[in-house]
C-alpha cells in the first residue's frame, strides 16, 4: 500500500510538472530578431555628393532604393529604409534600430539634398477609427439570414 499514490500527492506532482513545463517554455523563448532593408555604410553614403552625383551615380554607389517619392512636383526623392526589430514569441515587435536615407533630385536628376533619419526622428501617428458611411440598403440580421429563400431555381436553363 506504500507504493500507491494518494489523490493529493498525485495532484501535487501534476501541478509541479505543469509549473516546470511552463517555466522551461518561458526560459527557452529566445528573442526573434529581424533585419529588413539594406543597411548603408557611411562610406557608401559619402560617395554621393550634393550637386555632383546624378541618379546613375547614386544607383551605382547605393543600389536600388527601397521606395521612390510619389509627389514629383516637390522633386523626386529616393528612400533607403532599414529596420531592426526584436520580439519574443507572440508579443509585439520592438524597433531596435531604424534608418531612412532620403536623397532628393532636381529636374536634371542631380542630387540636391541628402538626409539621414534615425529611430529617434520617427513620430507615432494615431490612427482614425472612423468609418465612411456608404449609401444603400442596410439589412438587418433576419433579412441577411433569410433574404435568399426563393431566389434559387435549380431547374432554370
Amino acid at each position: 500500500m506504500a507504493n500507491i499514490m494518494t489523490a493529493k500527492s498525485m495532484k501535487k506532482l501534476l501541478n509541479t510538472a505543469l509549473v516546470g513545463a511552463v517555466a522551461v517554455t518561458l526560459v527557452a523563448c529566445d528573442p526573434v530578431r529581424e533585419e529588413k532593408g539594406y543597411r548603408l555604410d557611411e562610406e557608401q553614403i559619402a560617395k554621393v555628393e550634393k550637386g555632383i552625383s546624378d541618379k546613375d551615380g547614386v544607383l551605382a554607389a547605393l543600389g536600388s532604393p527601397s521606395s521612390i517619392s510619389t509627389f514629383p512636383e516637390q522633386g523626386e526623392a529616393w528612400y533607403y529604409i532599414s529596420r531592426k526589430t526584436e520580439h519574443i514569441a507572440f508579443l509585439e515587435k520592438d524597433v531596435i534600430e531604424q534608418n531612412v536615407i532620403v536623397i532628393k533630385f532636381d529636374e536634371n536628376e542631380v542630387v540636391t539634398d541628402i538626409k539621414n533619419y534615425s529611430k529617434e526622428d520617427g513620430r507615432e501617428i494615431d490612427m482614425v477609427d472612423r468609418t465612411t458611411p456608404t449609401g444603400g440598403n442596410e439589412l438587418g440580421f433576419f433579412e441577411q439570414l433569410f433574404g435568399n429563400f426563393g431566389r434559387f431555381n435549380p431547374n432554370a436553363n
